[in-house]
């Protein structure tokens, strides 16, 4: 699905799910080398290192990741991107593709089918408060 910044620039292709993954373990390592990512990825679930290097090589080509070079043969890669823009991209995609647009649709489905304690059922209903007092939505 094509995506404008804010700048009215195209943003980044979309990430296939392994490149999601991938992500994560960049972004909870920060700035790593792809052996780092190789190892930590590994502990999670099998994968070839060559495929996961074929990955990191995808998401620098992607713009999601760039190498920073260092003494010896090896990149670090830093990410680019924070998790939390791509996760409000892949929401606001879910909510476009498959909820009509609708966050009431989303938010029916999380509290029908997530574990929601009541604890975050709480919280959710500050959040909710908070957002009519602002007068926003609604």
């Amino acid at each position: 699905m094509a995506h404008k910044t804010r700048s009215g620039k195209p943003s980044r292709p979309a990430l296939s799910s392994l490149e999601m993954e991938i992500m994560d373990v960049v972004w909870e390592l920060g700035d790593c080398t792809s052996a780092q990512v190789i190892e930590a990825f590994t502990k999670k679930r099998p994968l070839a290192p060559t495929t996961i290097r074929t990955v990191l090589t995808n998401l620098r080509n992607k713009g999601y990741v760039k190498p920073i070079p260092t003494i010896g043969r090896s990149f670090v890669f830093r990410p680019t991107v924070l998790r939390e823009s791509v996760a409000r991209r892949c929401l606001n995609d879910l909510l476009s593709s498959l909820l009509g647009n609708s966050p009431r649709q989303a938010i029916a489905y999380l509290l029908d089918d997530a574990n929601v304690t009541k604890e975050e059922l709480d919280e959710i209903r500050r959040m909710i408060d908070e957002r009519k007092r602002k007068g926003e939505g609604g």
